[in-house]
């Protein structure tokens, strides 16, 4: 596997307005704390101005990331001129495992290679929950299911496209967000699982996957869950997960993402809410190398292409800046993999054998 290691990255992943960018997004790009940019479904009308899009942001920093949701099913930003992916849920249906095992290589590597020829470095795919609830509307469809040892199987054929075709996968949502049937996006998520539980089922497709691919350090998003039983904070903010029990569950230590703390459950300690700024903090202090922050939850704020703004206010603020200053040399270096030198025949082969299987 060939790989390129980034460092000193900003802690912050945002959003952006449009489908080009405007002068103070040029400006917020600028800012130290800025590290990747995620997009959606509004930046994007055309694989090619998509593509200008994505090297124009680039043009502004070196060691900028450029991310995406692009899982499948009904989480795929890109759809005009992109291959319609299946669900990991339709994938984990087919009854042949070889074939099922195939096709999961064959997801992976074609959405990997399509994203990867517009310089798109990160895609957060796969989810490898556990699917223990099938009224859980967050995860249905968007899992492997409900088996440990599918989902390991799926996952990792998966990951290995990905990786072949250049891009990084990213596994979601440590420890698993499977066990509750509440949205962390609209409210507070609790749970009241034990940890011996928790490590027999739902964190060994984190666990034994990142250890597989120690050498891509593979990125794990965290989830908004609070786990009454194993601490006080949810996920993204608990030192007790991201620090002392990750310390024991991997042999290395994870590239850790948070989901987007604009998020409900994220956005509220204590019954109280919290400031941007000590969202990031409480992230940072915890584990998270990088958080997602994003304004998706106002769709006022995109419409009046204010986003800009938001962040400025809300999230380049003195105290991140001084934390990020003291502490960056110390932070997690992240690792983009290039793809294969056969990519393009593999890329035919794969859209050939979809095709043919009627995905």
């Amino acid at each position: 596997m060939s790989l390129n290691h980034l460092k000193n990255i900003g802690p912050l992943i945002i959003n952006l307005d449009g489908i080009e960018l405007s002068n103070s997004e040029r400006q917020l790009i600028q800012h130290q704390l800025v590290g990747g940019i995620i997009l959606f479904s509004h930046n994007f009308i055309s694989k090619k101005q998509l593509k200008s899009f994505v090297n124009d942001i680039k043009s502004i920093k070196d060691n900028l990331l450029i991310t995406i949701d692009h899982e499948g099913g009904r989480v795929q930003r890109l759809m005009n001129g992109f291959t319609r992916l299946p669900s990991f849920e339709k994938i984990s249906e087919i009854k042949d495992a070889d074939l099922r095992a195939q096709i999961a290589y064959q997801v992976g590597y074609i959405s990997g290679y399509e994203l990867s020829k517009i310089s798109i470095d990160i895609n957060y795919s796969p989810v490898v929950d556990i699917n223990h609830n099938k009224t859980n509307n967050l995860l249905k469809d968007r899992t492997f299911g409900d088996n440990v040892d599918n989902i390991i199987s799926l996952a990792n054929e998966y990951v290995k496209g990905s990786l072949d075709a250049g891009i990084l996968p990213v596994l979601k949502h440590f420890p698993g967000h499977g066990r509750v049937i509440t949205d962390s996006h609209t409210e507070e998520c609790f749970s009241d699982v034990k940890m011996n539980e928790l490590l027999d089922t739902d964190i060994l497709p984190f666990k034994i996957l990142h250890d597989q691919y120690a050498e891509a350090n593979l990125p794990i998003m965290t989830n908004h869950i609070l786990y009454k039983n194993i601490d006080e904070f949810i996920t993204t903010y608990s030192e007790e997960w991201l620090i002392r029990q990750s310390n024991m569950i991997f042999s290395k230590k994870p590239f850790f993402i948070s989901d987007d703390v604009e998020m409900f459950s994220a956005t509220v300690l204590d019954g109280k809410k919290i400031s941007c700024e000590k969202r990031v903090l409480l992230a940072l202090r915890a584990g998270c190398r990088m958080i997602i922050a994003t304004t998706m939850q106002d769709n006022k704020i995109i419409k009046n292409k204010a986003s800009p703004q938001y962040f400025n206010k809300n999230y380049l603020t003195d105290d991140i800046i001084k934390y990020f200053e003291k502490n960056h040399d110390k932070m997690s270096k992240i690792v983009i993999p290039k793809a294969i030198d056969e990519s393009r025949e593999r890329y035919g082969e794969c859209l050939v054998n979809m095709k043919q299987m009627g995905l």
